[in-house]
């Protein structure tokens, strides 16, 4: 059986099964989808759930085998919350990717109005550990970017 995984904020460019996002159109000239080609191919079919993340997640507790954040974490009104979501709909063991821009390298990250946040290796895991126990975090291209991978454990469910 094949892992079920959810893509958020995937814009055009979806890498999971089901999709959610506010725009499924969104693209831009100055980012280029691809080169996170090696997280997760571009999906050839998928379904796509227009919906905020800001908002309750609308899916069943415990649907997904893994969840990608490709360059959506940065632009929520409150991350926390939908890290909870995240978890909640999560099946134990279940694994979260997320990637952000790296503020602690990338200065201009701090300067563009669309980023509500800006992450550091550092604050990217103090959040996410406030949600998920086993978390990894690293520097992908050149440190521009920040990935962070965790686990939904068996013993922490919430």
């Amino acid at each position: 059986m094949n892992n079920v995984i959810l893509d958020i904020g995937a814009g055009s460019h979806c890498r999971g099964d089901v999709c959610l996002d506010v725009n499924p159109h969104w693209s831009s000239p100055f980012h280029d989808p691809s080169r996170f080609d090696f997280i997760r191919p571009r999906s050839k079919l998928y379904d796509y759930v227009i919906a905020n993340a800001d908002y309750p997640l609308p899916f069943r507790d415990g649907a997904f085998d893994g969840v990608l954040m490709i360059h959506v974490i940065e632009h929520l009104r409150c991350p926390y919350q939908t890290l909870l979501e995240v978890r909640r709909v999560l099946k134990p063991g279940g694994s979260l990717t997320i990637v952000t821009p790296n503020s602690f390298v990338n200065r201009a990250d701090a300067y563009d109005e669309r980023h509500i946040y800006s992450f550091t290796p550092y604050s990217l895991p103090r959040l996410v550990r406030l949600v998920f126990s086993d978390v990894k975090v690293g520097a992908i291209f050149n440190d521009l970017d920040l990935i962070a991978r965790a686990i939904k454990s068996f013993d922490r469910q919430g």
